[in-house]
C-alpha cells in the first residue's frame, strides 16, 4: 500500500534535504502583503464610493501620482504590519512554537491572526464613514470631548442596512486574508538549526528597522505625506490605525517643550526663524523715526525679535472712532456653508430672512473657512493662531494668548462679552474664553434664565433666542454709552437639525440641493429637517438685522457674520459634485453702518477668508489701535501676492489658481491664471502659515504677563 502524507511522520516531511522558510519570515511576509491587499481594497473602495465623478477622477489624475500612491499607501501597511508582527503576532507566533501540542495554543494564535485582520479592516471602514460624514480623516479631536462623534454614531445606526453590511464585507474579507496566512505559514514540526536562528534575527531586526527606524520616522513626520492633486487620495493614503496613531500622538503633544516654535517652522520647510525672517523679508530697515530704526537694527540681528514684530500691525489714527467708538458683533454660525446660500432661489428659498440682506450689506462670495471643524475655527479666529488646539492645551489654566481677537476691543474700553448657544461645560468655555479678553461669558443657562420660554435643541438653544440676547445687550450698552463687543457661536444648524414648531416648514424641492430625491422616506425626512434647519438659522439672523435696523444704536452697530465650515447638510454622496473651493465655502457678510464705512472699496471679487476678518474689523472700529493678524483687510486694494485665501493650512485660492501647498501642485487650474503670480501667492503663504503657527506655539509656551490679570 502506497503511503499518503498522513501516515508520513513529520520529521520526514521535514527532512533536511527538503528546503522550507523559517516560519518568522513566511509569516511576515504573508502578513505584510495580505494587510497591503486587504488596505488596497478599502483604499480603493474609497476613491470609487466618496469621489462623486470617480471616472473623472481616476482619469485626470497621473499614472505618476497613482504610482506614488500605491507606493507610500504600500509603505505606510508595512510599517502597519511591522507594529502588528512585534507587538501582537511574533509572542503569538513564538508562544505556538514552544507549545504547539497545546490545543489551547494553537486556538489563540489562530485566533489572534483572525482578529488582526478583522481589526485593521473594521477601522478601515470605520474611517470610511467618517470621512464621508465629515470630509475629514480622523483626527486628534477624537481623543477629547467632540460632539460630532456623537452624531456620526447615531447616524450610522440610522443607515444599520450599509454599516451592517461593510461590516460583513471587513469580516469575510478578514476570514480569507486569516485562511491565506494560516496555509502559507503553518509548517511542519522540525527541528531548529543555527541557520533559523540567523534567520530569525535577521526577520526580527528588519521588522524593528521598519517599525522604529528612519523610514518609519518619515512616514510619521508631523508634515505628512502628499502624492496627489486631489485631497481625497491623500486621505486615503495612510491606513487607519498608523492615522490614529498619529492623531492620538498629536492630542498628546505636551505644551511646554521648548523646541515646540521650530517644530512648527520645520513643518513649513524653514530650518529655524533666520530662515522664516528672510523668506518674510522683514530684516530691513524701517522709517518709524530714530526709535524705529534702532529697534530696526536690533531685529536685523535677532531674526526671532523680527518675527515677533512682524506679527504686530497698527490701525491708522482716527479721530471720528476715537469720538464714537461703535458697537461690533460678530457671529459665527454653525453650518453656515456657501454651498448651500448659492442655491437660494424662489423655488428654493433657502436664504429666508437673510436674502434682503445679502446685497444691501457686502457679501464676499470667494470666501473659505479656516478648518473643516468648529472647535478648529474657533480658535483659528480667537487666538489667529494656525495651531490647533492651543487654547485647550492645559485643562487646568488655560493659556492667555496676546493675539486673542478680543483684546484690542478690551483695551479701547469695549465691554467685550462671549456669546455662546451651548451648555458651559462645553470645552470648558466660561474658563476659556475669560483668559481671551472676554469680561463675561454667556452660555445656554443665561439666555434660558431671562427667557424661560427659549426653546432648545439637541445641542443648545435655538438661533432667534441667541440674537434676541445680543439685541437686548447691544440696548443696553448703548443706553450706559459704553462700545460693546460681541462674538457670538451659534449652535442651531447642527445634526440632527431640530428646529422650533413656529420655524419655516416647506416642504423644500429637495432635487434643487441634491441630485435626485431619496426613494427612502426616512431619507427624504432627514434631509427636509436638513434644509429646514439651515434655513432657520437663516431667518434668525435676518430677523436680527430688522430688528437692528429700526433701533436706536442701528446707525452705531457694526455686525459681521460668517460660517464656521461647510453645512452638514450636504455631506452626503448624493448631493452635487462639490468643486474643492465648494467643499471649504463660507459666506462672509459686512452689514457697516454708513458713518462708519470705509473710503476704500471692498474687494468683493478677491478669494478671502476667515484670517481677514478681525483686520477689517480693527480698521472699521478701532483708532490707533496695535493688534496681532497675519490676513488683509477686506477694505482697499491689497498686494497682489497677498490676495488669496487658505483653507485647512494647505489649500490656497485665488484669481490666479488655486494650489495644494502641501504637494506643490495646483489641482484646480483656472481659466486665465497666472501661474507665476500663483507661485508668488503660494511661497507667501507658507511663510505666513509658518509665521502664524510659530507664534501661537510661542505664546502658549511664554504664557504673557496678562494672563494673571485676566483670571
Amino acid at each position: 500500500m502506497t503511503a499518503t502524507s498522513a501516515d508520513i511522520p513529520a520529521a520526514a516531511l521535514a527532512s533536511p534535504a527538503d528546503p522550507r522558510l523559517p516560519c518568522l519570515l513566511r509569516l511576515s511576509a504573508v502578513v505584510m502583503f495580505a494587510t497591503w491587499l486587504g488596505n488596497l481594497l478599502i483604499r480603493g473602495f474609497g476613491v470609487m464610493a466618496l469621489t462623486p465623478d470617480a471616472q473623472y477622477a481616476v482619469v485626470t489624475t497621473s499614472a505618476h501620482e497613482w504610482m506614488l500612491w500605491l507606493w507610500y499607501g504600500a509603505r505606510y501597511d508595512v510599517l502597519l504590519s511591522s507594529w502588528g508582527m512585534l507587538a501582537w503576532l511574533l509572542p503569538l507566533a513564538i508562544g505556538r512554537a514552544m507549545f504547539a501540542s497545546t490545543p489551547a495554543m494553537r486556538a489563540a494564535f489562530v485566533a489572534g491572526v483572525a482578529l488582526w485582520f478583522v481589526a485593521v479592516n473594521a477601522l478601515g471602514l470605520a474611517e470610511h464613514f467618517y470621512l464621508r460624514y465629515f470630509g475629514v480623516p480622523f483626527g486628534p479631536q477624537l481623543f477629547s470631548i467632540f460632539d460630532d462623534d456623537v452624531g456620526i454614531a447615531m447616524d450610522a445606526a440610522a443607515h444599520l442596512l450599509p454599516v451592517g453590511t461593510a461590516l460583513l464585507c471587513a469580516l469575510g474579507l478578514a476570514l480569507v486574508q486569516t485562511w491565506c496566512a494560516l496555509r502559507l505559514t503553518l509548517v511542519p514540526q522540525r527541528r531548529a538549526t543555527w541557520r533559523d536562528a540567523i534567520v530569525q534575527i535577521a526577520v526580527i531586526t528588519t521588522l524593528w528597522v521598519a517599525a522604529c527606524g528612519k523610514p518609519a520616522t518619515r512616514l510619521t513626520a508631523q508634515e505628512g505625506v502628499s502624492v496627489a492633486r486631489r485631497a481625497l487620495l491623500d486621505d486615503l493614503l495612510v491606513n487607519t490605525p498608523v492615522r490614529l496613531y498619529l492623531a492620538f500622538r498629536q492630542s498628546r503633544e505636551t505644551p511646554g517643550q521648548a523646541d515646540s516654535p521650530n517644530r512648527a517652522l520645520k513643518s513649513y520647510g524653514f530650518d529655524n526663524v533666520a530662515a522664516l525672517a528672510s523668506a518674510l523679508r522683514i530684516d530691513g530697515p524701517d522709517d518709524d523715526g530714530d526709535e524705529g530704526k534702532e529697534s530696526a537694527e536690533t531685529r536685523e540681528h535677532d531674526p526671532t525679535a523680527a518675527l515677533e514684530h512682524a506679527a504686530w500691525h497698527r490701525t491708522p489714527p482716527n479721530a471720528m472712532l476715537a469720538a464714537h467708538p461703535p458697537h461690533v458683533v460678530f457671529g459665527l454660525m454653525e453650518g453656515w456653508g456657501g454651498y448651500g446660500l448659492s442655491l437660494d432661489a424662489d423655488g428654493f428659498p433657502i436664504a429666508g430672512a437673510m436674502r434682503r440682506h445679502l446685497d444691501a450689506g457686502w457679501w464676499f462670495r470667494h470666501a473659505v473657512a479656516a478648518r473643516a471643524d468648529t472647535i478648529s475655527t474657533l480658535e483659528h479666529l480667537l487666538i489667529n493662531s494656525g495651531s490647533r488646539s492651543l487654547m485647550l492645551t492645559d485643562d487646568a489654566r488655560p493659556v492667555s494668548f496676546t493675539s486673542a481677537a478680543a483684546r484690542p476691543f478690551q483695551q479701547k474700553g469695549y465691554r467685550t462679552v462671549f456669546v455662546y448657544g451651548g451648555a458651559r461645560t462645553w470645552r470648558h468655555i466660561g474658563r476659556v474664553m475669560r483668559q481671551q479678553g472676554f469680561d463675561d461669558v454667556i452660555t445656554q443657562a443665561d439666555i434660558v434664565a431671562r427667557y424661560p420660554q427659549a426653546d432648545t435643541g439637541t445641542y443648545g438653544v435655538y438661533d432667534g433666542y441667541l440674537w434676541r440676547y445680543v439685541h437686548d445687550m447691544l440696548e443696553e450698552a448703548d443706553a450706559r454709552g459704553q462700545p460693546l463687543f460681541v462674538f457670538a457661536l451659534t449652535m442651531s444648524n447642527h445634526w440632527p437639525f431640530n428646529v422650533p414648531d413656529d420655524a419655516a416648514s416647506g416642504p423644500f424641492d429637495l432635487t434643487k440641493g441634491w441630485r435626485a430625491s431619496p426613494a427612502n422616506a426616512a431619507q427624504r425626512d432627514e434631509r427636509q429637517r436638513g434644509v429646514r434647519a439651515y434655513r432657520y438659522a437663516m431667518d434668525a439672523l435676518g430677523d436680527f438685522i430688522d430688528r437692528l435696523k429700526y433701533a436706536p444704536m442701528s446707525s452705531r452697530t457694526i455686525l459681521v457674520a460668517t460660517g464656521d465650515h461647510r453645512a452638514p447638510q450636504w455631506r452626503d454622496l448624493d448631493n452635487a459634485s462639490l468643486s474643492p473651493f465648494e467643499r471649504y465655502h463660507v459666506p462672509i457678510y459686512f452689514r457697516v453702518p454708513p458713518a462708519y464705512q470705509p473710503m476704500e472699496p471692498p474687494r468683493l471679487d478677491d478669494f478671502v477668508g476667515h484670517r481677514d476678518i478681525f483686520p477689517t474689523l480693527y480698521h472699521l472700529a478701532l483708532s490707533d489701535a496695535p493688534y496681532v493678524a497675519f490676513g488683509e483687510p477686506l477694505f482697499g486694494v491689497a498686494p497682489e501676492a497677498r490676495r488669496y485665501a487658505v483653507a485647512q493650512q494647505r489649500y490656497l485660492f485665488s484669481t490666479a489658481g488655486a494650489r495644494d501647498l502641501r504637494s506643490g501642485v495646483s489641482y484646480t487650474p483656472l481659466e486665465g491664471g497666472d501661474a507665476d503670480m500663483l507661485g508668488k501667492q503660494a511661497a507667501h503663504a507658507n511663510a505666513s502659515l509658518a509665521l502664524s503657527e510659530w507664534f501661537g506655539e510661542r505664546q502658549r509656551l511664554t504664557r504673557p504677563a496678562c494672563a494673571a490679570s485676566d483670571e
